[in-house]
């Protein structure tokens, strides 16, 4: 018999029905949009992968479609090259700049940067290729180091002896742009309304620095400066009212220097520059030569003309565009350089590293003039951690800086050198005081042909306005259970033993400089003693003393370092990067808006801080090893 089911009953299953029917068909829809999604998902990727290798096929196939290999072609061109920035060993990894400072345009501007290297490899790709046999070159917009113009200048003259024509174009000449210039096939100058755009400011090496004893005695200011080194006279210029002869007597490499100039010009334009320097406004008041002319007149330059017609002689000379004969048939620097084959890479596990310390030595990131002790140790560190790495060339072009910073560069370069690693110096343009203490412990030291060398020597500089603060009727007084520690160094007359302690102090530096020098170069330390003393020596000059081992440029150290040194077959360079240095998240607009005096202070001083007493900083940095136009 079967049981009656009971209204109650019959309600419950229903609910439960309905439930489960709901459920059901919930279920139904969810994984049926699952099973929509993934299958979406999965024909999103492979659709993207896909169209990702339809492009680079299609990028492959259509590339030498895209290249306008007519106008990339320097066939039967004339190459235009007017560079204008500065010429350095290597450009510094730029920073990330605030985005406010970005968008308000006062983000911190870096010049247009030529890699030395780079720059003489163009030209002699120029020289080598039998696509072009013309350039148009203006030097004037360049900044280089006077020893770098030499060897650009001798070679633009191989360039033009193998047959090339160089024809230069300029608008502002000094010694250095007319240096270079000297060797080309022609010279011409930019006239506006018949007369020279500008003078040839040909005034020779050197220049006047401003002596401030006088100022500082005038303004009550005391300067507390403390030198090691009978020629080290850099810090002079605080301390005297005029050049002391020894500063004059070190300054014999700028006399050398001068001289090769004079006979490179002679030799090719037949031009005596020292006449026309020293009698030029003599010549030009007694009627001698004209206002005019006078650059034509004397020889220096082959034309002087507008701008109008010098492009209508290059036109004649160099011919027209095929598509537009107003135009001239010119390839430009950058779209000449794509042409160029590019030399094949190695693929060796030998690997010479090269590491560049350019500017002035101190603490911090690497950035445009200053070699930062941070970045420059860390090139060091990645290259003797890395085990391919066989040997490193350490260029090096710095006139020094502090002390402290010169220590931590030279003790990472003795961890490299204590893993069995060669280590080889090519200084540059300078390498003297600290640029020099870093390199003492290397392997071997090149210093490229016209540089200079040495500054051995250290210094202090600050002040202090006791005499000022007598003058306001400010008393500083102070009660210490020490002797000195109610001492305050910038205010108060200093005590005879704080004197003779910074100069114990600053001797004692120098006397580790030396000894650091005679037991790494293996030179007695008495003869280090004499070619010490903060002097300054040429290439020829530290080679005869043993400062250095050969005179030879970066290339002459890499092969060196490769083929002698480590006597290996096969080897790869590889120029290390610097490090990227800390981002500049800082809104500057009050460095923007600094005033020009406080710019020219810090050029004087070569952007070392003039540091107060207290701070007891040491500098090995040679405050004259530059040859100024």
């Amino acid at each position: 018999m079967v049981k009656k089911q009971t209204k109650s009953e019959t309600k419950k299953q229903g609910f439960f029905s309905k439930a489960g029917s709901f459920l059901s068909i919930g279920w139904f829809y969810v994984s049926t949009g699952r099973d929509y999604f993934w299958k979406g998902i999965r024909w999103t990727l492979a659709t993207s992968i896909f169209l990702l290798i339809a492009v680079i096929i299609l990028y492959s196939i259509l590339k030498p479609i895209w290249t306008f290999e007519e106008e990339l072609d320097p066939t039967g061109k004339v190459v235009v090259f007017s560079p204008s920035g500065l010429v350095v060993d290597q450009a510094p990894t730029p920073a990330e700049q605030n985005q406010l400072n970005i968008a308000l345009g006062l983000e911190a501007e870096m010049p247009t940067i030529y890699e030395y290297r780079k720059l003489m490899q163009f030209f002699e790709d120029f020289k080598n290729d039998d696509r072009v046999s013309g350039m148009i070159f203006d030097p004037t917009g360049m900044s280089i180091a006077s020893s770098y113009a030499i060897n650009l200048a001798n070679l633009i003259k191989d360039v033009v002896d193998s047959g090339k024509e160089v024809v230069v174009r300029g608008v502002y000449w000094n010694d250095t742009s007319y240096l270079i210039a000297s060797g080309a096939s022609e010279i011409s100058a930019r006239v506006i309304g018949g007369l020279p755009d500008n003078n040839f400011n040909i005034n020779g090496f050197g220049g006047s620095s401003l002596y401030l004893k006088d100022f500082f005695e005038k303004f009550l200011i005391t300067p507390r400066i403390v030198v090691g080194g009978e020629f080290k006279t850099g810090p002079e210029t605080f301390l005297r009212s005029d050049m002391s002869d020894e500063q004059k007597s070190n300054l014999y490499y700028i006399n050398e220097m001068w001289q090769k100039y004079k006979d490179i010009v002679q030799a090719n334009r037949s031009v005596d520059l020292q006449d026309y320097a020293d009698n030029l406004y003599r010549n030009l008041i007694d009627g001698e030569y004209s206002f005019e002319e006078i650059p034509l007149e004397f020889g220096l330059v082959d034309a002087l003309e507008a701008r109008d017609e010098f492009d209508e002689r290059m036109l004649n000379k160099f011919g027209a565009r095929e598509d537009n004969e107003e135009k001239l048939n010119a390839i430009y620097y950058r779209d000449y350089l794509t042409t160029l084959e590019a030399p094949k890479k190695s693929k060796s596990k030998n690997v010479i590293r090269v590491i560049t310390l350019e500017g002035t030595i101190q603490p911090g990131d690497i950035t445009l003039g200053s070699a930062g002790s941070t970045g420059i140790v860390k090139m060091f560190r990645d290259a003797h951690e890395d085990k391919n790495t066989k040997g490193i060339v350490f260029r090096v072009n710095s006139g020094g800086g502090a002390s402290i910073s010169s220590e931590l560069m030279r003790k990472e370069i003795n961890k490299a050198l204590d893993k069995g690693i060669a280590v080889v110096t090519s200084m540059g343009a300078v390498a003297a005081s600290g640029g020099y203490d870093v390199a003492s412990p290397t392997d071997k030291i090149f210093l490229d042909e016209h540089g200079i060398t040495g500054s051995i020597g250290a210094f202090a500089l600050g002040v202090s306005f006791e005499k000022v603060f007598d003058w306001l009727g400010i008393n500083p007084d102070g009660y210490s259970t020490t002797k000195y520690g109610a001492v305050d160094l910038s205010s108060q007359e200093w005590p005879q033993e704080i004197i003779d302690y910074r100069q114990a102090w600053i001797e004692d530096g120098y006397r580790i400089f030396k000894e650091t020098v005679s037991k790494e170069r293996s030179i007695p330390i008495e003869i280090v003693d004499n070619i010490a003393q903060g002097k300054v020596y040429t290439a020829n000059d530290a080679l005869e003393i043993g400062l250095i081992d050969e005179i030879g440029n970066l290339e002459a150290a890499i092969e060196y370092t490769a083929t002698e040194r480590l006597a290996l077959e096969e080897y790869r360079v590889v120029y290390v990067k610097p490090p990227k240095p800390s981002a500049d998240l800082s809104f500057n607009f009050l460095e923007f808006a600094q005033n020009s005096f406080e710019r020219l202070i810090l050029q004087r001083a070569n952007s070392l801080p003039f540091e107060g007493l207290e701070s007891e900083i040491m500098y090995k940095y040679c405050l004259h090893c530059s040859i100024t136009d």
